[in-house]
């Protein structure tokens, strides 16, 4: 299966998105960007800068599979992996919405490869970052798998 969402589409959303314009969408609060604060000690305005620029590193042979978010509706997204992206393995889920010819890139999930992903090239990305060490959201507990 192929990508549903143009790759050059989703870069140049992140790049028009750097330079100032509404081209992507972080749920607030992102879970994303408590992960990437967690994983790589950071702030969180570094945190959002760090998916941005992962994004900008993806390559078609990184894709994984296409998918959809139920909670929403059953509306596809693409997955991708991103390997040895400072120091980790990354899992990226995205879509692109359009409304009235207006795109912007829904950045739904960026954390560190929680299970062997393989990419569309064969590759096998493993998991590098401690589960145990996941991010609490307030009001929430960790997942019991």
């Amino acid at each position: 299966m192929s990508p549903k969402f143009d790759l050059q589409t989703v870069k140049r959303l992140v790049e028009d998105y750097i330079k100032g314009n509404d081209t992507v969408w972080f749920s607030a609060p992102s879970a994303s960007i408590d992960y990437v604060v967690k994983v790589l000690v950071c702030e969180a305005q570094e945190a959002e800068s760090v998916i941005l620029n992962g994004f900008l590193q993806l390559k078609d042979e990184d894709f994984h599979k296409r998918a959809l978010i139920v909670k929403w509706g059953n509306i596809p997204a693409d997955e991708y992996g991103l390997e040895n992206y400072l120091g980790h393995n990354w899992y990226i889920k995205f879509l692109v919405e359009d409304d009235a010819g207006v795109k912007v890139l829904n950045e739904v999930s960026f954390h560190p490869t929680e299970q062997e992903m393989t990419l569309t090239d064969g590759r096998v990305l493993q998991v590098t970052f401690d589960e145990s060490k996941r991010p609490v959201r307030p009001g929430k507990g960790r997942r019991k798998d």
